[in-house]
């Protein structure tokens, strides 16, 4: 990951050791949330106040009572993921844009089932042409997958809106560098006014990945 973003993992069942998470006030769009709800939400909110204490010196709560995104500072910008038991925060006061996804490896079934939602044509003509190295279908998928939900949380900021899977598309990947890049289709793009293109980067972790879309 670029130097200028800091970027912690860590186990909510651990951080929800540390802080009973029952104690504190919870927002209102929270009171029908399920335990787990609960303690994905106040893991990332307090690794993010972690980090922002360490590294920005930032001391005041990014948690609304009534919005659900968290709000950073002027000239801060951060992005927040979980899946399972993991969760992961980048922050950063220099990048333009950054968003960040971890996602467990899916299983065959959804593969299959969901390849059409998530890959554009041109995606599922790359997988085909068989220059994947290394990677398993199921890899690939999950890796396209969590690329676009990093990008999605990119661009939010701007769109402020939904943006489908097949909206955009990987034109290009390197797997040696783990590097790929991003487009919207000429229609979104000009729409909410995005860039060209964006750059998107992963490592897989045992069993999961995590990708970051960032400049």
């Amino acid at each position: 990951m670029a130097t200028d973003i800091i970027c912690y993992k860590a186990g909510i069942s651990v951080l929800s050791h540390i802080c009973q998470y029952d104690t504190l006030e919870k927002p209102n769009y929270l009171d029908q949330a399920s335990q787990k709800r609960i303690n994905e939400f106040f893991a990332g909110r307090m690794l993010a106040q972690a980090i922002l204490k360490q590294y920005f010196n930032e001391t005041h709560s990014i948690t609304s009572l009534q919005y659900k995104l968290p709000i950073w500072s002027d000239g801060i910008i951060g992005s927040i993921s979980h899946s399972n038991d993991l969760v992961v925060v980048a922050i950063s006061s220099h990048s333009k844009y950054l968003g960040i996804d971890l996602e467990y490896i899916v299983a065959t079934s959804f593969s299959e089932e969901s390849m059409q939602l998530i890959l554009t044509q041109f995606e599922q003509e790359l997988w085909q042409t068989g220059k994947i190295e290394h990677l398993s279908f199921c890899e690939y998928l999950t890796l396209i997958f969590s690329l676009k939900e990093s990008l999605y949380k990119a661009v939010f900021p701007v769109a402020q809106s939904y943006i489908d899977f097949l909206e955009a598309t990987v034109v290009e990947i390197d797997i040696k560098r783990q590097m790929v890049r991003l487009k919207f289709n000429q229609e979104i793009q000009q729409r909410y006014k995005l860039h060209f293109e964006y750059q998107g980067f992963w490592v897989f972790q045992q069993d999961h990945v995590i990708t970051w879309v960032a400049k």
